[in-house]
């Protein structure tokens, strides 16, 4: 591309923005040195009310940084941009159960065999051996041994299980990170769980002593089992079934019981935080209202803006958006003065979170 090319696209480019721009009042100028040093030291001084009054210049230690901040700016032809760091800003959600769920059921459905505990079921190597040589006949005999291998390899949804249990011990150490739990029920509830492992290691256990017999016979006779030999498979199966179907039922009750009183203590705490936000932001205003006087020197028809970090309403997704507020100076000072209540200076800014 030539350069009076490249010169004639960007005088077009040019052309476009300057037509898209929202054009300037007239009588905007720019500000100068002395202005801007007015605006700064003006900021200073509200900044600091600001800390004052909502005791952001308390510390916890002596060596710990306050509990809050207010950083000001100036954005020419807009206004003042406040952003105010508050100790409320710390509030992270103290549960993500669905995405913890939602990981380990991929984790279970990756791994298959993962146990809650450190127990991980190792390959069996006969097995393979013997599922194998087994899948080398094409016979009556293989294919019945083949579908009762089948059948108890699909019989107990260990996964399923496995992931409950995790879910639960999540959920339970949650509730102890958050002083739910004392060390008495913390220790009552590791031991309910620590007994559930121990009842599905024996079913597992039951599960391979019977996958054992069958392969043995599969491999040493020629011949169907006889039908008293069949009886007492299916009869194993079914019992097995029923007492891991139970196991699974006995799990899933504690971990819906864990994750509800986790759900319900994540409302609470939203529900106080939020309330604590309304309050922090009342004082804000109030302070904003009663000092308004200090920001004279802002040029007319400029604004304040408010950038409360972290304090937007919670999306449910772990981001924390901020909350925002835009006053017209006009407005600020009709505040201070007494024309306006202060619900109607609260009513007339843009609020919004981003």
């Amino acid at each position: 591309m030539n350069k009076r090319r490249r010169s004639k696209i960007w005088g077009v480019a040019m052309l476009a923005i300057a037509l898209l721009l929202p054009a300037l009042p007239t009588n905007a100028q720019n500000l100068d040195a002395e202005e801007l040093e007015e605006l700064r030291r003006s900021i200073d001084v509200f900044n600091g009310v600001l800390r004052e009054s909502l005791g952001f210049n308390e510390r916890r230690g002596v060596f710990s940084p306050r509990t809050g901040d207010v950083q000001g700016h100036y954005l020419a032809r807009q206004g003042i941009v406040l952003e105010m760091i508050t100790p409320l800003q710390g509030y992270r959600s103290s549960t993500s159960m669905q995405s913890l769920n939602s990981a380990l059921e991929d984790l279970s459905s990756q791994l298959g065999s993962l146990i809650t505990g450190g127990v991980i079921s190792r390959p069996d190597l006969e097995e393979m051996r013997d599922a194998m040589a087994l899948s080398l006949r094409s016979d009556e005999i293989a294919t019945f041994y083949r579908d009762q291998m089948q059948q108890l390899s699909t019989l107990l949804d260990i996964p399923a299980v496995e992931q409950a249990l995790a879910s639960a011990v999540a959920s339970a150490n949650n509730l102890r990170n958050l002083g739910e739990l004392d060390p008495e029920g913390m220790e009552r509830l590791n031991q309910q769980l620590q007994d559930f492992r121990v009842q599905l290691s024996q079913r597992l256990a039951q599960a391979d002593a019977l996958r054992r017999e069958i392969r043995e016979r599969a491999l040493q006779t020629d011949a169907l089992p006889s039908e008293a030999i069949q009886l007492s498979w299916q009869q194993a199966r079914d019992q097995l079934q029923a007492q891991v179907a139970a196991l699974r039922g006995q799990i899933a009750e504690q971990t819906q019981a864990l994750r509800e009183r986790n759900e319900a203590l994540e409302a609470e705490r939203l529900a106080a935080w939020q309330q604590d936000v309304t309050a922090l932001e009342e004082r804000i205003f109030v302070v904003v209202c009663d000092y308004a006087a200090g920001l004279r020197v802002l040029p007319d028809g400029e604004r304040l803006t408010l950038m409360l970090t972290g304090l937007g309403a919670y999306v449910g997704d772990g981001r924390r958006p901020d909350r925002i507020h835009v006053f017209n100076k006009a407005d600020l000072l009709a505040c201070q003065r007494g024309d306006i209540t202060f619900d109607e200076m609260r009513t007339r800014a843009l609020s919004y979170d981003f």
